[in-house]
């Protein structure tokens, strides 16, 4: 078996992780393990092409056509059923994706799709739509010398005193190949760890500098792929904020009940008060060096 850290867990697995942190500790919080998953469940049934769902407040049955089941369930137990001669790199993409945002939706947790750094003992986070360039300017920023938090999911919690806070998921930057190229910094040239044999994205991990700290966020930039000519940045607020926030809950499919959906909307309306929400607009044919240098400029206000 297997000691990590990641999402604010201890972890004990029976299947080895190098995305994961390795870890030392005697109780764990969840354990991954191989087993016979259960034809159904109770629970909502929701079919995608290739996958499966049927999901309750506290259990998920999970299955990726020709990869893996997944059933999770309790918000400490994940058990695996691979397909036969399935590669591990792609079982493993699915529970630190969907299966793991089960299991914290189990915890009482939120994932949250976005990327973060931290400075002043606070979260600046990067969220966006798909290819609007958050991976980008996360690694942009890193590259000017602010400091990696995560990437791709943090986990949100609220405390005793109500104050939102954030756990990193596991310590990996996902890039695609092409802007590998752009950046042309040695920190994100090794490609030896490809995310997904058929995709042109890989993965540059940050053991060493991971932290294991939850911490409150300051300020969120969801940026916004637009028709302009230049980037712009307005300050959110209200039902606006809000509305912003609830399009980067990560993997919503999983927030099937009224107890969730009401969990989760009590986070992020406590968020959208207590950290500034920032929309970034920029161009659809736009140069990664102007939206980080808008991004930097206001981080630094």
């Amino acid at each position: 078996m297997f000691n990590y850290w990641g999402f604010g867990l201890r972890i004990l697995s029976e299947i080895e992780f190098p995305e994961l942190l390795s870890c030392e500790f005697s109780v764990p919080d969840l354990v991954i393990k191989y087993g016979i998953t259960p034809e159904t469940i109770s629970g909502i049934q929701l079919t995608k092409k290739g996958f499966f769902y049927k999901i309750d407040e506290q259990a998920l049955l999970f299955k990726v056509t020709n990869v893996a089941n997944y059933y999770a369930f309790g918000g400490h137990t994940v058990v695996v059923e691979p397909c036969a001669e399935q590669e591990m790199r792609t079982i493993r993409l699915y529970i630190l994706a969907t299966v793991m945002a089960g299991i914290l939706t189990q915890r009482k947790l939120l994932p949250f799709h976005a990327s973060a750094i931290i400075r002043n003992e606070a979260l600046i986070l990067i969220a966006g739509e798909s290819q609007a360039g958050k991976s980008t300017t996360l690694a942009g920023l890193i590259k000017r010398g602010f400091n990696i938090f995560g990437d791709d999911v943090l986990v949100l919690k609220k405390d005793e005193d109500q104050m939102v806070l954030a756990s990193a998921s596991y310590p990996m930057i996902k890039l695609w190949d092409d802007t590998i190229e752009k950046l042309n910094d040695d920190t994100f040239r090794d490609r030896s760890f490809r995310i997904k044999y058929d995709l042109e994205k890989f993965g540059i991990f940050f053991h060493k500098q991971f932290n294991k700290d939850q911490y409150p966020l300051k300020k969120i930039y969801i940026i916004k792929k637009k028709d302009i000519p230049d980037v712009s940045i307005k300050t959110l607020s209200g039902i606006n904020a809000f509305e912003a926030l609830r399009s980067h809950i990560y993997r919503p499919i999983l927030l099937q009940s009224n107890t969730m959906l009401s969990r989760s909307f009590t986070i992020l309306t406590e968020l959208s008060k207590s950290a500034v929400i920032l929309e970034v607009s920029r161009p659809l044919v736009c140069n990664p060096e102007d939206l980080i240098n808008h991004i930097e400029a206001s981080i630094l206000q």
